[in-house]
């Protein structure tokens, strides 16, 4: 089975590192940076999470993989769920880790505030507050190289990019009432943490009901970057699912 790894915005595919060690004895993992993240070009022009879904599919397609599992964080989520609504015969599994779903006026402000001071002052504008919402706090007085790392990312955004990213995230509602989930028939599971103020259970409970075959896991006491600091629960959780839900092109037998 193959399983693509979808990041989240400001961030690269080495988020997946821990998942790569974790998985690849049971998988064939693929990790990749969206535009205008790390090693990967910045078209010209505006952004839309359906240009990341098309990234995707045609990184598969240049692979030759037919149908695979997808795993999306954050806004990698997001483009999970356009890709499962615009490609859904490529799809035997998503998993939608962390992700916004409806957020309210509020939500959206909070969010496009910090979009505005990273847009003002540069991609390392938001990253102190970052760390406090995305890790707890024992693991962050635990791993400061870790931080450290997430720090170093952030400033090596030198072109609109992760601008362009940042935006479409930020905005992202009015783009995604365009993908009908209740038409994606594959297995779903979604995963968020009790303490992720971003992508809140609240959101999950909401898009897991919107999926015709989902399953839910709030996992107490995670924040949003909870793939990266309990990144063996999360990968337990995932091979558990696909496990359940055996790939339909391998004749029955488990990924």
């Amino acid at each position: 089975m193959s399983l693509f790894l979808v990041h989240g915005v400001g961030l690269e595919q080495g988020m997946w590192d821990p998942w790569m060690e974790i998985l690849g004895p049971a998988c064939h993992v693929v990790t990749f940076d969206l535009y205008g993240h790390g090693g990967s070009a910045n078209p010209p022009g505006e952004r839309s999470i359906s240009d990341f879904a098309e990234q995707l599919n045609s990184l598969a397609n240049h692979l030759g993989v037919g149908r695979f599992a997808l795993a999306g964080f954050s806004l990698g989520a997001l483009v999970g769920q356009a890709y499962a609504a615009i490609h859904p015969e490529r799809l035997s599994h998503l998993i939608l880790l962390h992700s916004v779903y409806r957020r309210t006026e509020a939500q959206c402000q909070a969010v496009r505030e910090r979009y505005r001071l990273t847009r003002e002052q540069g991609p390392t504008a938001n990253v102190e507050q970052a760390l406090k919402r995305w890790y707890t706090e024992g693991y962050r007085k635990l791993h400061p190289e870790e931080m450290n790392d997430v720090r170093e990312v952030f400033s090596r955004h030198a072109d609109d990019g992760y601008l362009k990213a940042y935006y479409c995230f930020c905005h992202a509602e009015t783009e995604m009432r365009r993908y009908p989930l209740d038409k994606v028939h594959c297995p779903a599971l979604v995963i968020t943490g009790s303490d992720d103020i971003g992508s809140t259970p609240d959101m999950s409970r909401q898009l897991s009901a919107v999926l015709p075959d989902s399953e839910l896991i709030i996992n107490a006491g995670h924040r949003h970057m909870a793939p990266a600091e309990f990144s063996d629960t999360l990968c337990d959780q995932v091979l558990s699912f696909l496990h359940r839900y055996p790939h339909p092109d391998s004749a029955g037998n488990s990924p």
